[in-house]
């Protein structure tokens, strides 16, 4: 189940969600993409730069996986090309790239392993036959409030891939306007009843693919007080269990 809304402090100023995520599944391998990227509050067309960066990195990967070449390398490449796309883009717009800054996260999964990327903050979560835990900790920039995005220079160097192991039952990709409600800061480490409280329905659900109806009340709990209360920004959350 998948969701972006608009944060209210968005909805105020009549600013629409500049969130994106994306989701692949390669039936043939049985590979898991999800792509989610967050868009920079103060650059202008930061929207299309994340929804452009989630597109080319997931088409990256399943293309990878539809011939057998998923591996670590493939998710440098996913990262290099979402980034060479957001400057072509900028280029032909005529636009700065900093107008379209964006993290980026992005997980594929099989039931051997996977591979995981990432360049700014956000959470990419994971369960196992254990409990849940982060796969990379959200990336801060030199002064508070600050992260990095795909734009800049040194992007690729600044981003983290790690691999993942075969045990993963469960994922969880996120913005940063849940993460206070995630993570445990102090200790780092996952929240996990934030999680375990949601998934219960598609657990239970026998399909494969994204269920509209829970993606739908996902997108209202995202919007209701009890997320709002404590969370103004743009949020963006995606789920996924193995049957």
């Amino acid at each position: 189940m998948t969701a972006s809304v608009a944060g209210t402090s968005h909805v105020r100023v009549g600013a629409g969600c500049q969130d994106a995520h994306r989701i692949l599944i390669d039936e043939t391998s049985g590979t898991l993409i999800v792509a989610v990227a967050d868009g920079a509050g103060s650059a202008a067309r930061a929207a299309e730069g994340a929804e452009l960066a989630t597109e080319v990195a997931a088409a990256t990967l399943l293309a990878a996986a539809q011939s057998g070449d998923l591996n670590g390398d493939t998710m440098t490449r996913a990262f290099a090309n979402a980034r060479d796309a957001v400057f072509a883009h900028a280029y032909e717009s005529g636009a700065p790239a900093r107008e379209f800054a964006s993290t980026l996260l992005v997980l594929a999964v099989t039931a051997t392993g996977g591979f995981a990327a990432q360049i700014g903050d956000g959470l990419i979560a994971v369960r196992d036959h254990d409990d849940w835990a982060w796969v990379i900790w959200p990336q801060r920039g030199e002064y508070a409030n600050m992260t990095r995005f795909l734009v800049e220079e040194d992007a690729l160097d600044r981003a983290e891939f790690v691999s993942v192991g075969p045990a993963v039952l469960e994922a969880a990709l996120m913005t940063d306007g849940l993460e206070p409600l995630a993570l445990h800061y102090a200790s780092e480490s996952v929240h996990s009843p934030f999680f375990d409280g949601m998934l219960p329905p598609l657990r239970a659900w026998n399909g494969t693919g994204e269920h509209p109806a829970l993606s739908a009340q996902l997108s209202a709990f995202l919007q209701s007080p009890r997320i709002t209360e404590r969370a103004d920004d743009d949020l963006t959350l995606v789920m996924a269990t193995r049957g």
